[in-house]
């Protein structure tokens, strides 16, 4: 049974692993439509999204960690599967004696330092270090700034060789930040997994932490039967969470991931699930009432703690940059740096690549989150792409005629700066772009037409920014809604038909 189970869960990893990344890295985006659903059964999204839609995901996770353990890591985790495969590649390379694992005693002090203070910091509104070390956002990340340029370059090549069947995709917008930190996770969880196998999810990431303190109370675990154990350590040298002590017969549950590896190599069969509560057996865990409360009561911490995040007056630092510009469906920047985990997925999907991760414009604790960028593109009228991949509601989804009143910003006009008054030339770019025509032309001089911006019409999209002549800067400009706001649309006037009689 034990083998089926490992060579299922490698199978069903893998595939996952490849759908979530085409999510990111698929240029064409059919493939990636057909994955989109699988970016809701991840944690941090279900938990940051308990309130719109994500408690059902997120209750599920901690059921099945309750009743077999770590199973979100092994399974549904991308940087989790991606650790393994690293690990699985490196050991190619490796000498026989290289490959073995042995036990390793749990940084507790370590692991539970970041879980409470990632927590802390959720209570009191603030989501950035959950955004950093989030294992899901992290692989977003990595996939967005790494993986998809790289699958782009490729495309692009291609090209020159088989122009038929391939045609060159442009670069989407993407910061020298971003790529640095999306680098650094990329070395330092590679460098981890390659030498020491499943160190980073049991040392750095709370939500391997946090899951593996409910595994502590799961129902069943992966244990060692000391009667029919032969000590021969072949289940202690394949656990890649070095969480196996043959020595004492024990399993630190905390740590293990629920591979199977220890199960498939065991000659004896001493090793397997068991009930962690049966009277007649002796185990590592024995039923306790006043363990069960402090179970219940850490499972109900990291969902109290989401939830005080949406309600707490929040410890952030105040947005001051007028091109902080949020996309369609934040409904605020607050609201955003409340949901959003920065995993990316709407950069990459976003069609008119208009979206980029941010350095400073909402502050030392919005780095990476989405934001608009017209310098080579604007936000197309109609498009809901991105609000509608968000996986946790930090853009909520929006419908077409939602789009198109949803005011994220507003134009300003600078006549210093315009062609029309520098050169004394025609233009009407802005004017000829603006979908809502909250830009017209009106009379300057000497026949001359310049821009004239109703603001209660403008809905901040960029067509008139990103279309504007002017250099070195824009004569026509979008500054950001801190809070998004609705407009309305002048009403068409109803065309009737008229018969008309000629008299012929």
């Amino acid at each position: 049974m034990y083998k089926f189970l490992r060579r299922f869960r490698i199978v069903f990893a893998i595939l996952f692993l490849v759908a979530i990344t085409l999510v990111f890295v698929d240029i064409r985006g059919k493939a990636a439509n057909i994955f989109l659903n699988l970016l809701d059964w991840q944690f941090v999204p279900a938990l940051l999204g308990i309130a719109t839609g994500g408690l059902l995901v997120f209750v599920l996770f901690l059921l099945l960690t309750l009743l077999f353990g770590r199973i979100y890591c092994s399974f549904l985790c991308p940087a989790g599967i991606f650790q393994d495969v690293v690990s699985t590649i490196a050991n190619l390379f490796k000498t026989k004696k290289a490959r073995r694992y042995t036990y390793s005693k749990p940084r507790r002090w370590l692991r539970y330092s970041i879980l409470t203070i990632t927590i802390a910091l959720l209570i009191l509104g603030g989501a950035t270090l959950l955004l950093w070390l989030d294992p899901y956002s992290s692989y977003g990340r990595v996939a967005e700034n790494l993986f998809r340029p790289t699958v782009i370059s490729l495309n692009n090549t291609a090209t020159s060789w088989f122009p038929t069947t391939f045609y060159r995709v442009s670069y989407h917008t993407f910061t020298t930040g971003s790529i640095i930190v999306a680098s650094i996770f990329f070395i330092v969880i590679t460098v981890m997994s390659a030498l020491r196998g499943r160190l980073y999810c049991n040392t750095i990431c709370p939500i391997g932490s946090f899951l593996g303190f409910i595994s502590n109370y799961s129902i069943f675990k992966i244990t060692i039967d000391e009667k029919s154990c032969g000590n021969c350590r072949l289940c202690e040298i394949a656990c890649k969470s070095q969480c196996v002590n043959s020595k004492d017969g024990k399993i630190d549950n905390s740590r293990c991931v629920q591979c199977y590896n220890c199960t498939t190599v065991c000659k004896s069969n001493a090793i397997g699930y068991k009930f962690a509560y049966a009277k007649k057996e002796k185990l590592s865990q024995p039923a306790d009432p006043a363990k069960r409360r402090v179970f219940i009561a850490s499972a109900g911490m990291l969902g109290i703690s989401a939830i005080a995040h949406f309600f707490v007056p929040p410890l952030r630092s105040k947005v001051k940059n007028s091109k902080a510009i949020a996309p369609p469906g934040a409904g605020s920047i607050d609201n955003l740096k409340k949901r959003c985990t920065a995993c990316h997925a709407c950069i990459a999907k976003c069609p008119s690549k208009v979206i980029r991760p941010a350095l400073g414009e909402y502050g030392i604790d919005g780095i990476m989150l989405p934001v608009l960028d017209y310098n080579n593109s604007f936000c197309t009228y109609e498009c809901t792409v991105c609000s509608n991949v968000c996986p946790n509601d930090a853009l909520r989804p929006l419908k077409p005629e939602e789009k198109r009143t949803t005011q994220i910003g507003k134009a300003v006009f600078r006549p210093g700066r315009c062609i029309v008054v520098i050169d004394e030339t025609d233009c009407g770019a802005c004017d000829e772009h603006c979908p809502t025509k909250a830009v017209r032309m009106v009379d300057f001089r000497d026949g001359l037409m310049i821009p004239e911006i109703d603001s209660s019409l403008c809905i901040g999209c960029g067509g008139c920014e990103y279309i504007c002549p002017g250099r070195p800067s824009k004569a026509i400009y979008v500054i950001a809604n801190e809070v998004h706001k609705t407009i309305s649309l002048p009403q068409s006037e109803k065309q009737e038909k008229v018969d008309v009689d000629f008299g012929f």
